[in-house]
């Protein structure tokens, strides 16, 4: 009886050996961005309104704790209708509340959201931590289309990505465009202007069924509806990426019959 006891608490103990091996207890837990400083919404009709803009977390204490975050990255959906993107939206805000930090991000995921693109090729995440740059957290301003010229000294109504580190406030300014290529140059959101000899048509062209940024629908009245959301991304000691819980950032609508929006 006694042997048989002892070889029940060495198997217990290899056992306890082995689960801490396989890094069970290396699973890290990040803070998502919380604050959204401005929010468009699918109704808006004022292109002065057409941007994002928003608050990351400041990941001071998650790097002391030890964690590898490698920054925030923004995720976007195209949509032909309002009803679908609504559905994902919601089914997407009810894993917000897991207790699996990375539950919503995996939906989201799964539903084909890809990381924004910038005219400086594929930067991921958006808001990558370099040593102390955006490790505190950025002010992020998002205009996804033109409105007017692309000249416009000031930016204010430029499709642009501007992020202000908040430790420094040095604004670094980038260019949004899609994760579709044409010719291995990123697409635009400027889909109002795909048939105007201004511009160049192959660029801003209308999402193609086949786009995997886009879920097919029927279009009404030339709208389309570019869903965002923001989430902080990390890795693990195995290298595998992990996700905090999901901010949803905002709604922008896209009149494919205008130049500008």
């Amino acid at each position: 009886m006694r042997r048989k006891f002892s070889l029940c608490i060495s198997f217990f103990a290899a056992g306890a050996l082995f689960f801490a091996s396989c890094g069970l207890d290396s699973i890290s837990i990040i803070e998502a961005p919380t604050t959204v400083v401005h929010e468009t919404v699918y109704t808006n009709s004022d292109f002065a309104a057409n941007y994002i803009e928003f608050n990351t977390y400041n990941h001071e204490n998650d790097v002391k704790a030890g964690n590898t975050v490698l920054g925030t990255a923004v995720y976007y959906k195209i949509y032909a209708d309002v009803s679908t993107m609504q559905s994902h939206k919601s089914e997407i805000s009810a894993l917000n509340n897991s207790t699996d930090y990375s539950s919503a991000a995996a939906k989201m995921i799964g539903y084909g959201y890809k990381q924004l693109n910038t005219s400086d090729g594929n930067v991921q995440p958006l808001i990558g931590i370099d040593g102390d740059v955006y490790l505190y957290g950025a002010r992020v301003k998002i205009r996804l289309c033109n409105y007017g010229s692309e000249a416009d000294s000031n930016n204010e109504y430029r499709a642009i990505i501007q992020i202000t580190d908040s430790k420094t406030q040095v604004t670094t300014t980038k260019f949004p465009r899609r994760s579709v290529t044409f010719g291995g140059t990123p697409k635009t959101f400027d889909f109002g202007r795909y048939n105007n000899p201004k511009y160049n048509a192959d660029l801003n062209s209308l999402p193609a069924e086949t786009d995997e940024d886009y879920v097919k629908g029927t279009v009404s009245n030339n709208k389309y509806y570019v869903n965002l959301y923001a989430v902080a991304v990390g890795r693990d000691n195995t290298y595998t990426s992990y996700y905090s819980k999901v901010l949803h950032i905002g709604e922008v609508p896209i009149d494919s019959s205008a130049e500008n929006n």
